[in-house]
């Protein structure tokens, strides 16, 4: 970790030059590759402004990223600011003291007018203070091959028992029906949430989050069960657990796999230059389907968003950084450059292409939000889980088993840490 720390002391090109190293606000973020385009168009936004400082900005991968935090944390030489995902992980650093609270700043900017309350309760507060400012909300949804469903008489299927009759359509074909990519195991959670979520509802599972109800219950085990049926029927790819998120979705597009369940990050990949896929021409969308009905409908993803450290040495420009990531226009480039819908109450429907509002049109029809569970359970008990996600894709046979021992390990740790909260 010492080059990370390194380049704080040698920034990017992008930096104005004239802007003297001290004066340089510190922004650690992971809107990397294809997802850069918003950060870096808000970032030379500000340098651009008559300020006598600037930003400077320090693009990571994703697990990279995740492990430079911890490190400049522990080595007392944190950023000023830093991208994170909201849920657990912010309030992980709040409860270790590392976090400035935002309270001034949000009253003084009347953001409870400008971000909707479902996402100023979940996303930016914690242990009653303000901590985050929201700058992205992802959609976890169906991407598929449009040609392949055409081509086999296929529409999106709306309930459990369609999806089943499309997958197994798909397979009869020679196709396989699901590309899934768990290299790093995060993706392979969105099925067991989304299962969770449609048979046991959304008060079940913020339970299960928070240790109140047991990965042994029924619940857990029927959608582990209904989860293991899929894997065992072949309709995902075998190679599940050694290809990434980019890798299964690049099989879609090449016609190997007809769709993935995915973050609406995948919409760079779908209508990036190497495709040249359009919505609703090459690809489309849909959203996961009811499996057991009168269950209400729950929205699936994260939501990213930018904090403050209290050990930053920038507060004040800091703090200013962040009233601008408010603003309307901010906003509308967060979304240009990362698939993303904002956060924002001020943009407008009419701001979206079209399969933003086709994004957006699904969150409103939810009856909640949920993070997806990596972000909804505390980071140690997550570890447990999605290491068992990997564990099932390998040997469903064992799910009633590999259940019993995430069991183990999540009770150990909500009974050693019985006051955990939000």
């Amino acid at each position: 970790m010492a080059l990370i720390y390194l380049t704080c002391q040698n920034p990017p090109e992008t930096t104005p030059q004239h802007i003297p190293k001290e004066s340089r606000v510190c922004l650690y973020h992971y809107f990397s590759g294809t997802l850069s385009g918003g950060i870096d168009e808000m970032i030379s936004n500000i340098n651009a402004m008559d300020y006598p400082w600037g930003v400077t900005a320090y693009p990571l991968d994703h697990e990279s990223f995740k492990t430079m935090i911890n490190a400049s944390f522990a080595g007392r030489n944190p950023p000023d600011l830093f991208a994170y995902w909201a849920g657990e992980k912010v309030q992980k650093l709040v409860d270790q003291g590392k976090l400035a609270p935002l309270d001034t700043l949000w009253d003084d900017e009347n953001l409870d007018e400008i971000f909707p309350k479902y996402i100023s309760d979940a996303a930016c507060t914690y242990s009653g203070k303000k901590y985050l400012i929201p700058l992205t909300q992802h959609l976890v949804l169906f991407y598929y091959n449009k040609q392949i469903f055409d081509d086999a008489g296929l529409t999106p299927p709306k309930t459990w028992d369609e999806l089943q009759t499309t997958c197994q359509t798909l397979k009869d074909k020679g196709i396989v029906p699901i590309s899934l990519g768990m290299q790093e195991r995060w993706p392979g959670q969105f099925w067991f949430d989304y299962i969770l979520l449609r048979t046991a509802g959304f008060e079940y599972r913020q339970k299960l989050m928070h240790g109140d109800a047991a990965y042994t219950d029924p619940e857990v085990m029927n959608a582990y069960k209904l989860w293991k049926e899929m894997l065992e029927k072949g309709y995902f790819n075998s190679d599940a657990n050694t290809i990434d998120w980019a890798g299964a979705t690049t099989r879609v597009v090449a016609g190997k796999s007809a769709m993935t369940l995915m973050g609406t990050w995948a919409t760079q990949n779908f209508s990036a230059e190497a495709s040249n896929w359009t919505y609703g021409k090459e690809y489309d969308m849909f959203v996961f389907p009811e499996i057991t009905p009168m269950v209400p409908l729950t929205a699936l993803g994260p939501i990213d968003g930018i904090i403050l450290t209290k050990d930053g040495i920038h507060h004040e420009e800091a703090q200013k950084v962040l009233r601008y990531f408010c603003a309307e226009d901010p906003q509308k480039a967060m979304s240009r450059g990362s698939g993303a819908v904002s956060p924002s109450s001020n943009v407008p429907l009419s701001f979206y292409p079209p399969h933003h509002v086709q994004i957006m049109n699904e969150i409103n029809v939810s009856k909640q939000w949920a993070f997806n569970y990596d972000l909804a359970t505390p980071p140690e008990v997550s570890e447990l889980g999605l290491n068992s996600f990997v564990e099932l894709v390998e040997f469903p046979d064992q799910y009633q088993a590999i259940l019993k021992s995430v069991e183990k390990g999540a009770r150990a740790y909500f009974d050693a840490h019985s006051n955990h909260q939000r």
